[in-house]
C-alpha cells in the first residue's frame, strides 16, 4: 500500500550507440619539390643586343611583307625580285654605277619603251592630229607606304646599332664589350674590302637563303645555336675560375 503512492522511477535511457568515425583518408603524399636550379649564366646583361637589333625588324610592317618574298611563298614574285636585286647590285658593284645614276638609266629605258609602244600618238602630235594616248589613262602611283616603311626600318636599325655600340662602350656587360672589339674589327674589315653596297647585297642574299632554311630546319638550328651558346658560357665560366683560383689560395 505504501509503495503505491511513490512515483515510478524514470526509465534509464541507454546511451546511443556511437557511430563509427569515418576512416581518415590518407594525406596525399607531398610531391617532391624541384630544387631551383641557378639560371644559366648569359653573356648578355640588361637589354640583349641581339633583341635590340631584331626589334626594328619585328615591328616593321614593311619587313613583314618583304619576309614573304624571302620565304619564297610566291615563287614567281620571289624569283623576279631575286633577279632584279642581283642585276641592280651587280651594276652598282662591278660597273661603277651610282644609285641615282642607275635609277635614271632605268627610267630612261622605260621612257624609250613607252614612246615606242605609243609611237602613233607621238607621230600624231607632231602632225597636229588628235590621237588618244594608250598609256595616259593608266593609273600608277609610287607605293608611298613601302618607301616610308623602308626608311623607317633603316632608321630603326641604325638607332638599334648605335644603342648596341653605346652599351658596349659603357661596359654594361664585360663579355659583350670584349666580344664587340672583334665585332668592330670585323665590320671595319668588311667595310674596307667590300663597301656599303656590297655589304647590303650580301645581307639581302643572306635573307633569301636564311629565312627559308630556318623555316625548314628550325629545331636543328635552334639546337645548334643553344649548344654554341652553352659552349661560350662554359668557356667564360672556366676563365673566371682560372682567374679567381690564385686569389682563393
Amino acid at each position: 500500500m505504501g509503495d503505491e503512492g511513490e512515483p515510478a522511477p524514470a526509465p534509464v535511457e541507454e546511451p546511443a550507440a556511437e557511430e563509427p568515425a569515418p576512416a581518415e583518408e590518407p594525406a596525399p603524399a607531398e610531391e617532391p619539390k624541384e630544387e631551383s636550379k641557378p639560371a644559366a649564366s648569359s653573356s648578355c646583361s640588361g637589354e640583349c643586343p641581339c633583341d635590340m637589333i631584331c626589334k626594328p625588324f619585328q615591328e616593321s610592317e614593311f619587313f613583314g611583307k618583304a619576309k614573304e618574298i624571302f620565304l619564297w611563298k610566291d615563287l614567281m614574285i620571289s624569283l623576279a625580285v631575286f633577279c632584279a636585286v642581283n642585276v641592280f647590285f651587280i651594276l652598282l658593284i662591278c660597273y661603277d654605277f651610282t644609285v641615282v645614276g642607275l635609277i635614271c638609266w632605268i627610267s630612261l629605258f622605260a621612257l624609250l619603251a613607252a614612246l615606242c609602244f605609243d609611237i602613233m600618238h607621238v607621230i600624231a602630235y607632231f602632225k597636229g592630229e588628235d590621237s588618244k594616248s594608250q598609256l595616259a589613262d593608266k593609273n600608277f602611283a609610287v607605293p608611298g607606304e613601302y618607301i616610308d616603311g623602308f626608311f623607317s626600318l633603316v632608321a630603326g636599325v641604325v638607332k638599334a646599332f648605335l644603342g648596341v655600340c653605346v652599351n658596349a662602350i659603357l661596359i654594361r656587360s664585360v663579355p659583350f664589350s670584349i666580344g664587340m672589339i672583334f665585332g668592330f674589327l670585323f665590320i671595319i674589315y668588311l667595310a674596307a674590302k667590300m663597301g656599303l653596297c656590297a655589304m647590303v647585297y650580301v645581307a639581302i642574299l643572306f635573307c633569301f637563303i636564311w629565312f627559308r632554311l630556318y623555316q625548314d630546319h628550325q629545331a636543328k638550328i635552334d639546337e645548334l645555336f643553344q649548344k654554341l651558346k652553352d659552349f661560350i658560357n662554359q668557356q667564360i665560366q672556366q676563365l673566371k675560375e682560372k682567374m679567381n683560383k690564385p686569389k682563393a689560395q
